[in-house]
């Protein structure tokens, strides 16, 4: 069969992509110069082939499909990622594009632009490889953390116990009394730290998704935290807050974590803490406010990275809260920040990707808790 690509010659000899004309069954009626490069084949090897043969056995299907619909939708064009074998027998990613230009009378012919995508393709797929891999390194390093935690917990209790009992119980001088004291005040500083360890590690695991009223989840941390927050005398503002799709149990150690740390970081003054979210394009951005110490500029950075603290070791905690919180924002595919100023108060802000129709803001004004 002829065919005429005149007006087409110099543009398809030029290209670096390999061209070619085929007919509607897929064979082959002209191959460019850059076929060789690409394939190894010279021109006239590849004319009266079917390419849907030089393509690897699993992705024939694929092509015949590809090939049929641009037959049906003319002119196209339409493309598909196929491996195609090289005249030495290995097989190479190759991006193609078909328009079907049968009707056209200068090329009466589909063409077919292939792209060489085979070294895009290998650095996919070490990608690939390396999020697995970095996957299953955090899956052993949490489990590592639970079963750590859970084998010092026994130990610890009795170093407790018995350092306490010898408080209450021994004739001991004053100095040996600080010391045991001091033993005491560690093993309650590991017990939190354990505590701690197995939050950070149990934040990584994965719930199924369910709508969650966030004015529940708030509700439920702070029951969980109603102690510390009657003793700090705390005022807690709820706003309209959404119903999102998440999980519930991650929603709830997130809001427990982030109250948590504006009861301990305090300022003189009656503390007061508020409540809300707006929508921002398909988010939602949460924000949690208090009148608190406030955060310097320059530690702000920090402050997400697991087991730093800013404050004296007489407030309790082991620097683990605010990277919980980060681990369990970016698992739900959010972003989290803060915005804060010293002596004034923080922000905490984090963003719930807004999804499905469970995005609905609940109408209900702000209230006292």
């Amino acid at each position: 069969m002829a065919v005429s690509f005149q007006g087409f010659r110099s543009l398809i000899e030029n290209n670096p992509d390999a061209i070619s004309l085929i007919d509607r069954r897929g064979e082959i009626l002209y191959g460019s110069a850059s076929s060789t490069r690409m394939f190894g084949y010279q021109p006239e090897e590849i004319v009266g082939r079917n390419c849907l043969d030089l393509l690897h056995p699993e992705d024939r299907s694929h092509g015949h499909v590809a090939l049929q619909e641009v037959l049906a939708s003319p002119p196209g064009p339409l493309q598909w990622d196929a491996r195609v074998r090289h005249k030495d027998g290995t097989f190479c990613w190759v991006e193609s594009t078909l328009s079907n230009l049968l009707f056209e009378p200068e090329v009466k012919a589909i063409v077919m632009q292939q792209r060489d995508i085979n070294a895009r393709r290998v650095v996919e797929a070490q990608r690939q490889a390396y999020a697995e891999e970095l996957t299953r390194s955090n899956l052993r390093l949490e489990e590592f953390a639970r079963i750590a935690a859970h084998d010092l917990r026994e130990p610890l209790l009795t170093i407790s116990l018995y350092s306490e009992m010898m408080l209450k119980r021994a004739q001991i001088d004053a100095t040996t009394k600080q010391m045991s004291q001091i033993v005491v005040e560690s093993a309650k500083r590991m017990a939190i730290l354990i505590d701690g360890l197995l939050s950070f590690a149990s934040s990584g695991e994965h719930e199924a998704l369910r709508f969650v009223d966030l004015r529940h989840a708030v509700g439920q941390a702070i029951q969980n935290l109603v102690t510390p927050i009657n003793t700090s005398g705390a005022t807690i503002t709820v706003g309209r807050l959404p119903i999102v799709r998440s999980s519930e149990l991650h929603l709830i150690s997130l809001f427990q974590n982030l109250l948590s740390n504006a009861v301990k970081y305090r300022a003189e003054r009656p503390l007061e803490i508020n409540i809300n979210a707006e929508r921002r394009g398909p988010d939602w951005v949460v924000r949690i406010q208090d009148n608190g110490i406030g955060i310097g500029a320059e530690h702000q950075a920090r402050i997400f990275m697991p087991f730093v603290r800013l404050a004296s070791r007489t407030v309790p905690g082991c620097g683990l809260g605010l990277a919980v919180c980060k681990k369990i924002v970016e698992e739900l595919g959010g972003v989290i920040w803060i915005e804060s100023q010293l002596g004034v108060g923080s922000t905490f802000c984090f963003t719930l990707m807004g999804k499905d129709a469970g995005m609905v803001p609940l109408p209900t004004n702000g209230e006292l808790v």
